[in-house]
């Protein structure tokens, strides 16, 4: 009996550096969890720069468990990579967008946090036109604007310097996977001094 009290009084007389223990580990442990994103060697731009080139549309692989660029990855998709630095030049995606297949681009930053989303919906008279740019690029674009017309294309304001876009078809059969790809395939990806119209 005498050593159950005095455990609870050592408890007690401890119970500010119990507790000051508890809320440094919490401290530390989420602060790893929130740096392991910027601090993590293999990130996702890290294995697209080994698998796609700048500024080049590239359709990935179809994933398997084993050798997945990006994990969790619907089989029903053809997914591909754009990379981007606009360091060298804005990035300019455009392309007809036609058919009944589902296309959906996501823009990310250097960190792989998306930026912005669409889908082929979301393109003006069937054709997709976005350029993505940093703070100065987009002024000196808007510096050229007529003042009395909108801009024709979607200008995205990317957080970082270098990003990715990544693009996905809607295959929902393995016989439309052919399909899924050339809808891809028409979608250009580009630096904006090296369009090809």
């Amino acid at each position: 009996m005498r050593s159950l009290t005095n455990l609870r009084e050592t408890l007690i007389g401890n119970s500010p550096w119990i507790a000051g223990t508890i809320i440094v580990a919490g401290i530390v442990h989420i602060t790893s969890i929130l740096a392991m994103p910027y601090l993590a060697p293999k990130d996702a731009f890290a294995r697209l720069e080994q698998a796609a080139p700048l500024n080049r549309i590239t359709v990935l692989p179809q994933p398997s468990s084993a050798s997945a660029l990006m994990p969790f990855e619907d089989p029903a998709t053809v997914v591909a990579v754009c990379r981007y630095d606009l360091n060298q030049a804005p990035l300019r995606m455009r392309g007809p967008l036609s058919g009944d297949g589902l296309l959906l681009f996501s823009f990310h930053n250097r960190f792989g946090t998306t930026f912005y989303s669409m889908t082929d919906k979301g393109a003006l008279r069937g054709r997709l036109d976005v350029l993505v740019l940093n703070q100065t690029q987009l002024e000196a674009v808007e510096a050229f604007d007529p003042e009395d017309e909108l801009p024709q294309e979607l200008r995205l304001l990317s957080p970082t310097q270098r990003g990715f876009v990544i693009v996905r078809s809607l295959a929902p059969e393995p016989g439309s996977r052919p399909q899924a790809r050339a809808r891809i395939g028409q979608i250009a990806c580009e630096a904006e001094g090296n369009r090809r119209d």
